[in-house]
């Protein structure tokens, strides 16, 4: 099968358990072709997951997408070389942008529970017991209530903008990793 070589930016990644089975969800930006990929391991018990996948780095690789009304789903079918840190990461200018490429997801799959959303020069923001990130243009999302790092996110913004990389549900944004000043920080959870 034809894959899709670009240097992907690994932007997150998150582990969730259900019934002893970890699933671990890696978020990889193509920084060329501007795509989203998704890389699922599974792994029981205690059985290792994948450790190749380093936040923060970029690997040129080639992936391969399964087929789908909305491809966001992948395998790596080579690597090329070792992965070098990006100096920047590409995303969303805007909220608006980034919610309407949330919406053409969802028409292409209504069945998408999550969708990748790397934000450009967002502003973390607490209002009352919620976290929020912020555009220049005023339009916010709202931070997952369980999200534990808020007050890091805003330490490492410094009250400024930054770039945050998170899963969007529809309703929350799940923060997971931030480039600030040029240099990867992920939120562990």
């Amino acid at each position: 099968l034809d894959g899709t070589r670009d240097r992907w930016l690994l932007l997150g990644q998150r582990v969730e358990e259900e019934d002893r089975l970890r699933v671990q969800r890696v978020w990889l930006w193509g920084e060329r072709s501007g795509r989203a990929a998704l890389v699922l391991h599974f792994a029981h018990g205690q059985q290792p997951l994948d450790p190749s996948f380093v936040t923060g780095s970029g690997p040129e690789a080639e992936l391969v997408f399964f087929p789908g009304a909305y491809p966001l789903r992948a395998i790596v079918k080579q690597r090329h070389g070792a992965p070098a840190p990006p100096e920047r990461i590409s995303g969303y200018a805007k909220i608006i942008d980034a919610h309407e490429a949330f919406t053409i997801a969802m028409a292409a799959n209504p069945w998408l529970e999550i969708f990748p959303m790397p934000l450009l020069n967002v502003t973390p923001l607490r209002r009352g017991d919620a976290w929020f990130v912020r555009d220049a243009e005023g339009r916010a999302l709202k931070v997952a209530p369980r999200f534990e790092f808020g007050w890091t996110m805003l330490a490492l913004s410094g009250g400024r903008e930054i770039n945050v990389f998170g899963e969007w549900d529809g309703d929350h944004l799940w923060p997971l990793s931030a480039f600030p000043e040029n240099r990867f920080t992920k939120f562990h959870s």
